[in-house]
């Protein structure tokens, strides 16, 4: 089953497109702007009473539902009432030779298979990384050769602290070197802002390259000591907080980027709050900083 997305043309016609045709004027309501647990099919009418494109799914939450065939036709059930489409699969580790290959393999099987039902067009992969990069780069080019073989795109997301792949710099270089046409980066304003903070470091990264972008905004300084903690709690809704994310807009779309746009915000807070007041005040926000970055000098 390739789920399909609703676009309203100049006529006000209804289409459908494929996940695979989303560009950057498609928001994507990520998995961890709500607890790991929370209910799909609340977060898929959520998402679209917000007015998402998509959503992405946790592979953590699709090894739940597999098991639960009548939770899973309700999901199917409202994506197909909705039109919304499953566009992002989080999160593949050990590609890089830092885990156990049978964790790899048993991940990459559950992606596959969230895939080959929906028709999903990205999986996000972070490190660590064992060894010198050439190494990484060549378990990232067998990963992304492995991917394709299910129209997969791979998206390297660089995090700083918890991973050994921390910056934009070193994640464009493992890209870059394994040089496969399903290959690319993940750009999140989080991780991008709390590792260099530096835009030119953006500047460098060609929009072909970008496959995902995800968006949250905070304080430059931590909140918390602890990187995951800080993380998970403290991010807030784009344009509330201190990120520069109207000038990251303006780079990625300046060096060309067509990622659709996905909203993570992990948001105690939000979290707390009913699903659709956290979908939709993900989606205003965002809206108001892309207004701000795309409308004319």
């Amino acid at each position: 089953m390739h789920e399909t997305a609703p676009v309203s043309d100049a006529t006000g016609t209804t289409t459908r497109r494929s996940a695979r045709e989303l560009g950057p004027a498609d928001l994507v309501w990520d998995h961890f702007s709500r607890p790991r647990g929370d209910d799909v099919v609340a977060r898929v009418h959520a998402a679209a009473a917000a007015g998402y494109a998509a959503i992405g799914l946790f592979l953590g939450a699709w090894a739940a539902l597999r098991e639960r065939p009548d939770e899973l036709d309700r999901v199917d059930a409202a994506l197909e009432e909705t039109g919304l489409v499953v566009a992002n699969i989080e999160t593949l580790r050990g590609w890089a030779g830092a885990g156990p290959e049978e964790d790899l393999r048993r991940q990459e099987a559950l992606a596959y298979e969230m895939t080959d039902r929906f028709g999903c067009r990205y999986v996000q992969v972070i490190g660590d990384a064992a060894g010198p990069l050439d190494g990484a780069a060549a378990g990232f080019a067998a990963l992304c050769d492995r991917a394709g073989d299910h129209g997969l795109l791979v998206g390297l997301e660089w995090v700083p602290s918890m991973t050994n792949i921390g910056d934009a710099s070193t994640a464009l270089r493992i890209v870059t070197e394994a040089d496969r046409p399903n290959g690319g980066l993940c750009v999140d304003s989080w991780h991008f802002t709390r590792s260099t903070n530096d835009l030119d470091d953006l500047r460098a990264i060609p929009g072909a390259l970008v496959v995902a972008t995800q968006w949250n905004d905070g304080t430059i300084s931590p909140q918390d000591p602890d990187y995951y903690t800080d993380t998970l709690a403290n991010r807030v809704v784009p344009g509330e907080g201190e990120f520069s994310l109207v000038d990251i807009v303006r780079i990625l779309d300046g060096n060309g980027s067509t990622a659709p746009l996905g909203i993570e915000v992990c948001s105690a807070a939000l979290w707390a709050a009913p699903v659709e007041v956290a979908a939709r005040r993900g989606a205003d926000a965002m809206r108001q900083v892309l207004a701000l970055a795309r409308s004319a000098p």
